[in-house]
């Protein structure tokens, strides 16, 4: 990483400079002291131009204490400010103490495009008093809700990160959805978890997590309650990544894998080979909109591509709300859960009892004998045939269902707005099976987890 020391002046510290092309993918280090006595820190950026040749330049902020992390805030525009104190901060960043000693602003350089210099300048001020109004939040009270079938959101942002609107916006549109829970996932920060589950309730259950997101690619890390760094996986390496969020408890998803990326979108197309899926074994295929920039289809098709490579995957879906906008086609995960606990829907994701859907309710399961699997499971090495039977309901006029298996189509054709279809497959042949149920036009409104008909190889 690039550092450079602020130049000190009465009551704070500043600086000026020029970013290039060879600037792009970089972390740029700033380094101010700050004395003993402060009440309240702020931080002021700026930079131009913004748009170079018909793309934006992304330079957001990162605050590092001598401690450690104190916020991020990974959004678009020229002007980018900070403040906090001991009990309030800007969104994006923490609360707390402001210790004397080293701190550290850091530039993002997410986008820097080459045509054309970046110049920028840093003011840091220092107050003895704090005008900042205190923050406390208390966690509101947690669903009481036992097994069952929860419909829900993974992936959103507020005013965090990038988005436009704020937390009690987000929740609120959830309940209006009719949600039984939904999840924040700022990027590379975790200050909005606190105000999240101060308004849960009984109707609600509030998820937190974050967007790794990095210059290659983003993840949604969940359950994992302290922010991870997402500047060391060049030295630590994402695979590495990836197993110590599970061996804390949480689950890792490779988000969007196929979506647009540099410089339309920084980081926002999967490019890790070594996690591909490496020891991921969760991947959003729905993200936002089906038809938009994510390029939902050719994430589909990798994560069948993974199926067939022998891996074990379990799906997911993400509206990846960034504030209301009508008429956008999202599909919600229905995870079939012990309870409406954080706990119990995340054991239930990783292990892929889920179907995602923008209306229809869509199930598989597998039979052989006495035995008998749903999504995301494996059935039981045994003699013959497997019958599967594919289930639906509240499929528009028109619907096909589709199934997959393998590397083949095992079914299509058009089905009445509820009924099943039972197929006898050999495992032999087709050690895993999906569906999706879509419109005339090809739109999707439903998809499956796999059910693994044979033990997956990996």
């Amino acid at each position: 990483m690039t550092e450079r020391l602020l130049q000190p002046r009465p009551q704070g510290a500043s600086c000026t400079g020029t970013l290039s092309g060879a600037d792009n993918k970089h972390n740029l280090v700033h380094n101010f002291d700050l004395p003993q006595g402060v009440a309240e820190l702020r931080v002021r950026m700026t930079f131009s131009p913004h748009v170079v040749a018909g793309f934006k330049n992304m330079i957001p902020l990162s605050l590092f204490d001598p401690a450690g992390f104190r916020g991020a805030k990974h959004c678009h525009g020229t002007t980018h400010e900070i403040a906090l104190s001991a009990q309030a901060a800007s969104p994006g960043y923490l609360a707390g103490p402001l210790p004397a000693g080293r701190w550290q602003v850091v530039l993002d350089a997410h986008v820097v495009m080459s045509e054309e210099p970046v110049h920028y300048g840093i003011e840091v001020d220092f107050a003895p008093t704090p005008s900042l109004a205190p923050q406390r939040w208390a966690a509101g009270p947690a669903p009481q809700r036992g097994p069952g079938w929860y419909r829900g959101d993974l992936h959103a942002h507020t005013t965090h990160s990038d988005a436009a609107w704020d937390v009690p916006e987000l929740v609120a549109w959830a309940r209006q959805q009719r949600l039984d829970f939904v999840t924040l996932s700022d990027h590379n920060t975790l200050s909005g978890i606190p105000h999240l589950r101060a308004l849960q309730g009984p109707d609600l259950l509030t998820l937190g997590g974050m967007e790794f997101t990095t210059f290659w690619g983003h993840a949604l890390m969940l359950g994992v309650p302290d922010w991870m760094d997402w500047r060391t996986e060049n030295a630590v390496g994402m695979a590495a990544i990836s197993r110590r969020v599970q061996a804390r408890g949480g689950i890792f998803i490779v988000a969007h894998p196929r979506a647009i990326g540099d410089p339309y979108c920084s980081g926002c197309r999967w490019m890790y080979d070594e996690v591909f899926p490496g020891p991921a074994r969760m991947v959003e295929v729905w993200n936002a909109d089906w038809g938009g920039d994510s390029n939902n289809a050719d994430g589909l098709a990798l994560a069948f591509d993974w199926l067939n490579q022998g891996y074990r995957m379990a799906f997911t879906s993400g509206t990846d709300n960034h504030g209301r906008v009508p008429g956008l086609h999202h599909g919600f995960n229905h995870v079939y859960a012990e309870a409406l606990t954080e706990t119990a829907l995340l054991a239930a994701l990783q292990a892929g009892h889920n179907y995602i859907s923008a209306g229809p309710r869509l199930t598989i399961e597998a039979r052989r004998g006495t035995d008998v699997v749903g999504m995301g499971d494996v059935l039981p090495v045994g003699q013959g045939h497997a019958e599967v039977e594919f289930a639906w309901a509240h499929a528009p006029a028109g619907a096909q269902l589709t199934v997959y298996g393998g590397k083949a189509i095992r079914h299509q054709g058009s089905v009445p707005a509820a009924g099943t279809l039972r197929l006898a497959l050999d495992p032999a042949e087709v050690a895993w099976v999906s569906a999706t149920l879509t419109e005339r036009d090809g739109r999707m409104q439903a998809l499956t987890n796999p059910v693994f008909l044979n033990p997956p190889a990996r």
